[in-house]
């Protein structure tokens, strides 16, 4: 999570953080729509940078955290349903199966994250 200047307040800043990503989505998209058959864009190279991208925005998020818990669940649960399903369709069961542990398991987590401040 961002730092927040001490000067403003938590609850506006995430607000407009919030207002502006889902702007920024909604023209994104928009564009895309109008303009993506007319203009030509060659994807090549582009599953090499998504998987970079993600990698990178793992790397950050495993130095900020004080617990793995989560993460280690995430690449657990990916592993499993790579395995048993394949590459072609454990996308969707592996986000479910996150979701479903995370959303069981949330008041350990926050009582985790509340001792870990």
């Amino acid at each position: 999570m961002a730092k927040i200047p001490p000067h403003l307040d938590k609850g506006w800043y995430m607000f407009f953080v919030s207002l502006y990503l889902h702007i920024y989505w909604v023209l994104g998209a928009t564009m895309g729509n109008l303009f993506g058959t007319v203009l030509p864009f060659n994807l090549k190279g582009v599953e090499f940078s998504m998987t970079a991208l993600f990698l990178v925005i793992f790397a950050e998020n495993w130095l900020k955290e004080k617990s793995h818990e989560s993460s280690l669940l995430g690449l657990g649960i990916a592993l499993v349903f790579l395995l048993i399903i394949g590459k072609e369709y454990f996308l969707i069961p592996t986000l479910i199966g996150i979701w479903l542990i995370l959303t069981m398991r949330i008041t350990k987590l926050e009582t985790k994250l509340e001792s870990l401040k």
